[in-house]
Order: C-alpha cells, then sequence, then structure tokens
C-alpha cells in the first residue's frame, strides 16, 4: 500500500468518526422502503439495517467521487448513496465469509491427509516413527508396511501415516536439529464405503427413495465391501492393459493375463473435469448407459491399487453392467465415480 492509500484510509476513518461522534439520524420511511426493497427484508428489519448502518462506525463510506462514477447506474435500479454503500459493504462481508470457508476447507482437507512415508535414516523402523510422532503402540497414526522400488530401482520399505504424525515428525526433527530429509508422498485414493445395509451407493440411483430401499426378504446387497473377485466397469485409461500391468507389477507374460471383456453400464454419464479427463458421473436418467470395459479383480491388493491411480477425486461405487460378448448377462459389480 502506497503513502497515499494509508492516507485516504485515514482521512475516511477520521470520516467514519466524525459522522459516529454526531447523533445517528433516524430510519425515515422511503429509505425504509428502498431498503425493503433492494435488500429483500421486512419492514421491520430494513428499519434495524438502516439504522445500525447510520450509526457504524465501522462502516466503510463511499467517496463523493466513487459515487459519482456510478450514480447514474445506481439511481436507475432504485439505490440512493447511503443504500449503495451498504450494498458494498455486503459484497466485502460476503467474500470474506466465502475465503473463510475456503481455508476452512483447506485446512481439513490438509488434516484428514494421508502420506507415504519412507524408513530410511533415523526412522528406519515403525518404531523410530512412533517414537518420532508421539504415537503409542496402539494408535492408528501408522499402519501398513508396504515394500516396493524406490526412483533408483533400489528396494525400500514405506509405510501409511497420518497429517498429524507427518507434523509430530517435522518437529521432533526440527528439535533435533537433524539434518536428515524426510521423504513424504500424499497418499490419495478412491473412497471405498459399500454399505451392507442398503445399496448405498449405487451409480445413479438415490437409494434413500422407497423403491430402491432392502426388504426383510432381500438378499445382502452386493458387492460387498470385501468381496473378491470382483467385477470393475472401466470407461477411460483403466481400459489399456498396458496400465493395468504397471499398477499391479505385472510383466508383458505374466499370467493370468489381462483380459477384459466389453461392458455397458446403466444410470451413468460421462463428463469430463480440469479441461481433459473424462469422468463418470450420476445420470439424471435412469436408462442412460455408458459402453466400456469389465474387468475381474482377484485381490484387495489389485483393488487398493486401482484406487491410488484413480485418488480421492473418486469414490468406489455399486453398478449394473451388461456383458456385451454374450447373451446380454447382467452382473453386479463396482466402478470409479467421480465425486470432484
Amino acid at each position: 500500500m502506497s503513502l497515499f492509500d494509508y492516507l485516504d484510509e485515514l482521512e475516511s476513518m477520521a470520516q467514519s468518526a466524525a459522522d459516529h461522534d454526531a447523533a445517528p439520524e433516524e430510519a425515515d420511511e422511503i429509505g425504509i422502503q428502498r431498503w425493503q426493497k433492494l435488500f429483500n427484508c421486512s419492514y421491520s428489519e430494513a428499519a434495524k439495517k438502516l439504522q445500525e448502518h447510520r450509526a457504524g462506525i465501522c462502516r466503510n463510506p463511499v467517496s463523493d467521487a466513487h459515487w459519482e462514477l456510478v450514480r447514474a447506474d445506481k439511481e436507475a435500479q432504485g439505490y440512493d448513496k447511503e443504500a449503495y454503500e451498504y450494498s458494498c459493504q455486503l459484497l466485502v462481508s460476503q467474500q470474506s465469509r466465502r475465503d473463510s470457508d475456503h481455508r476452512i476447507a483447506a485446512t481439513n482437507a490438509v488434516s484428514t491427509s494421508t502420506y507415504l512415508f519412507k524408513l530410511e535414516g533415523p526412522l528406519h523402523s515403525i518404531s523410530a516413527i512412533r517414537a518420532a510422532g508421539c504415537l503409542s503402540d496402539n494408535d492408528d497414526g501408522v499402519s501398513k508396511l508396504i515394500a516396493c522400488v524406490d526412483d533408483s530401482g533400489l528396494p525400500a520399505n514405506f509405510c501409511i501415516i497420518e497429517a498429524t504424525t507427518k507434523h509430530n515428525i517435522l518437529v521432533w526433527l526440527s528439535s533435533e536439529k537433524s539434518p536428515f530429509q524426510p521423504t513424504f508422498v500424499r497418499y490419495s485414493k478412491a473412497d471405498k464405503a459399500l454399505s451392507s445395509a442398503s445399496h448405498c451407493p449405487t451409480l445413479g440411483v438415490d437409494t434413500t427413495l422407497p423403491q430402491h430401499r432392502l426388504t426383510s426378504s432381500a438378499a445382502l446387497p452386493s458387492p460387498g465391501q470385501d468381496e473378491y473377485p470382483v467385477w470393475y466397469f472401466f470407461y477411460g485409461t483403466l481400459a489399456d492393459p498396458a496400465v493395468l500391468r504397471g499398477l499391479f507389477w505385472m510383466g508383458d507374460d505374466a499370467e493370468p493375463p489381462i483380459k477384459y471383456r466389453p461392458a455397458k453400464i446403466v444410470g451413468g454419464t460421462l463428463t469430463t473435469w480440469g479441461g481433459k479427463y473424462r469422468a463418470l458421473v450420476d445420470a439424471t436418467t435412469e436408462d442412460s448407459t455408458v459402453e466400456g470395459s469389465a474387468f475381474l479383480v482377484l485381490t484387495k491388493d489389485q483393488e487398493d491399487a486401482l484406487r491410488c491411480y484413480e485418488t480421492d477425486k473418486y469414490e468406489v461405487v455399486r453398478c449394473k453392467m451388461e456383458m456385451l460378448d454374450s447373451d446380454g448377462t447382467t452382473v453386479r459389480g463396482l466402478t470409479f465415480r467421480f465425486k470432484g
């Protein structure tokens, strides 16, 4: 902010204080009716808003020069200078609330994040990580040892940690004045929470409606949360066998080979996000179909690889798919629905 900006701000504050020292004007009938119409409120609400605005020392008055620039347009819309000044304050307040909501959402997203942490240096074991992360043996802040290879092609071990554990590790390293640089990789995978008491979540189906609820005689929803093997429907890059071989660490001649079946699902439609990625979402009509490929996922490890590939922008949902290489056999399987 320049010196002139500071001087303008001080002048504005001085004017507000001077206005506040004088007794605020009573809300007049014409002003109340104007505010009722402009700000969509009752007579009593309009009178209260107008009186509070006139009495407010913290309001930012609109300069005469500013008002002259917009006066013709605003008066045609029913504003006077006072009502326009209040409308500007409303816009600033609304933007401030939106910014605050965005900051809270971003903070929540970070606090619920999980990370892959490479076991090396002074933090070469789960027990060392628990100590640095201030975790007890029963704490869930670190879990699942994963053996893989690093960027150099050498064997490496990773574990999954929560955001609070990451923070505690960084604090511990700082307190120890350690030169060690830890490796954190954001661990983001598609949610999977299949209900055993309803068909939720199912592509294109509102499972809260009566016609979609389970009856006492109905079979358990299928597929189940931990049911394998299970059919998955793919419509994009996962329908490329080379992609699956890479995800599953399979060679070209691995057994069993990657095998797809042409299929279509109902209740979904394709859209785009980020300007280039195809994404499956609920359709507005139940008879909407999408053609793609069906693949039989054999194990939870394979499914976890797929979920990590899709990231937390997606969620696993149930779907009904029709195999197109047979006599129209229908199976119940799963797919990835975009959630943003």
